[in-house]
């Protein structure tokens, strides 16, 4: 029902008439541990763990690839593609990613980054899925801190990162990195979200992605 036949491009949910409706086993609860790992040669994988220590979802980009694809499994044999990032153009500076619903080839929504904000600030913006502006997603403190983290792994032990995210000017998550000098971690609580304002499709894509990003730039 969502795949074009003449493009085979991702279809909105607006032109299906219908609300996207998630096909995604999520685990229960709102918190959830992201952890990387990064080897240079092999590049990034990701696991997401629930609340019981159990993996839901895994993700793994290449080493020197120039434009982030990433698929987000269930699993870490990779056999269940839940979601795919598809970044717009392979300029990273101010770029957008679409996020898709593997199962159905549905766009539930992008994430933009906004560039000049984000060389000190990391910065996003959360669009629909027609790219209208939805909320936000923003790392929390000063620029002076900010500029701290960029010294690379030094910098994020003194000072760990936080991100913020808000729709419609309410928060609904918030991801915060673990002190850990060897292993990046993210705490990711969505319990804030009591109605269900972000998609949590969204969500989780996001982090992923930050962590991406934060790793190659690290």
């Amino acid at each position: 029902m969502s795949n074009d036949p003449n493009s085979g491009q991702p279809i909105e949910a607006s032109q299906l008439g219908e609300e996207p409706a998630s096909v995604i086993p999520m685990r229960d609860g709102n918190h959830f541990l992201l952890r990387r790992t990064f080897l240079k040669i092999f590049g990034q994988s990701f696991h997401v763990y629930d609340a019981n220590d159990q993996v839901c979802f895994f993700a793994k980009l290449k080493a020197f690839k120039l434009k982030e694809d990433i698929s987000i499994y269930a699993e870490t044999t990779q056999q269940n593609e839940l979601l795919r990032i598809q970044a717009r153009s392979v300029i990273d500076f101010g770029a957008t990613y679409d996020i898709i619903d593997s199962a159905q080839n549905l766009k539930v929504g992008a994430l933009r980054r906004k560039g000049l904000k984000s060389i000190l600030r990391d910065s996003w913006l959360i669009l629909g899925v027609n790219d209208e502006e939805i909320g936000t997603l923003t790392e929390s403190g000063s620029g002076g801190m900010a500029l701290l983290r960029r010294l690379g792994e030094f910098g994020t032990l003194i000072m760990p990162q936080t991100f913020i995210a808000e729709v419609n000017g309410q928060q609904v998550a918030s991801f915060r990195q673990r002190r850990n000098p060897f292993i990046a971690k993210l705490d990711l609580d969505f319990s804030m979200d009591s109605q269900q304002l972000l998609d949590r499709r969204m969500g989780i894509a996001a982090a992923i992605l930050i962590g991406a990003i934060e790793g190659r730039q690290n």
